[in-house]
């Protein structure tokens, strides 16, 4: 998933204990989606689950928090979106000319690593 969904994430239940429900209809994915969001970030340390009864039939609710892993990928994530990216003019048009140029390497059916690893080779042989 992106970096951005699990910074939003983070942030909302930050201020909020919700369930799987509530950040479904949250966020506007299904409840697959966002389980599957929560089990990967829960294998990266970023956040932690836990089990609350409540008075309705079903499965107990499950209650999302952050770790101090996830408290400071959000903060590192804030600073970095704070941060711009400059670029020229010419920075584009070199990064425009690059990408037509993998593109048409591609389409010849070479590999555009492989072929940046020989001319890396070329020029560090010279």
């Amino acid at each position: 998933m992106s970096t951005e969904i699990k910074a939003q994430l983070l942030d909302t239940i930050r201020e909020e204990s919700l369930g799987v429900r509530e950040m479904a209809k949250r966020f506007r994915k299904r409840p697959e989606t966002i389980i599957s969001l929560i089990r990967e970030m829960e294998n990266e340390g970023l956040l932690e689950t836990s089990s609350q009864l409540t008075q309705k039939k079903g499965r107990p609710k499950r209650i999302l928090k952050p770790t101090a892993l996830g408290e400071e990928y959000l903060e590192t994530f804030r600073r970095l979106m704070m941060k711009t990216l400059r670029a020229s003019r010419n920075d584009l048009a070199k990064a425009k000319r690059d990408a037509e140029y993998v593109n048409r390497l591609i389409a010849r059916g070479k590999n555009p690593y492989q072929a940046f690893a020989e001319l890396n080779d070329l020029v560090r042989a010279s």
